[in-house]
């Protein structure tokens, strides 16, 4: 009750005063920064509560899926794999190599893309390595085609592996 009393006198006091005279002030306007940086909550109890925020959790309607996915891809050959996902389903995922001489011989790129509608889609790359491996976790910003695009360009054929978790469909590689 007390953090009550204090935050509404405290809003009387902007109005009124709380029974003091007001003085007059000038308050600058807000900087974008001071739009978007949120509020920090009032401690209770030694706790400072923060509202939900968008993106936070996902809530699924089933349990979630694992795959280990060994992909062989001759040199000087390229392919994607993709996964389905909705707006909001996310996957934990390793990208590694095994006979890759060095890293900077392979071009990979995790991206995704919404379906055309009348010739237009949406595209986002969500990172590009160049063949280093990578582990990561991911949401899909959208519905749509989320994986990644690979090509060998060592002269010995390269296995990826993608350990996969979380929520998705698989769908064939496409050379």
């Amino acid at each position: 009750m007390k953090r009550i009393t204090a935050a509404i006198c405290g809003a009387s006091l902007l109005l009124s005063g709380c029974g003091a005279p007001a003085a007059e002030t000038t308050t600058p306007a807000p900087t974008a920064e001071a739009a978007v940086t949120p509020a920090v909550p009032e401690a209770v109890d030694g706790w400072r509560e923060y509202p939900l925020r968008e993106g936070v959790i996902s809530i699924q309607p089933g349990k979630w899926r694992t795959d280990v996915i060994d992909i062989s891809i001759a040199p000087g050959k390229g392919l994607e794999y993709k996964l389905t996902m909705k707006k909001g389903e996310g996957v934990v995922y390793n990208v590694s190599y095994t006979n890759l001489e060095h890293p900077g011989m392979m071009v990979v790129e995790f991206h995704g893309h919404t379906e055309q509608v009348d010739g237009v889609g949406d595209l986002m790359f969500y990172s590009k390595t160049g063949g280093s491996p990578e582990s990561g976790v991911f949401m899909a910003p959208w519905d749509g085609i989320h994986g990644w695009y690979f090509k060998n360009e060592s002269p010995a054929e390269v296995t990826v592996r993608l350990d996969l978790a979380g929520f998705y469909a698989l769908e064939a590689p496409k050379p």
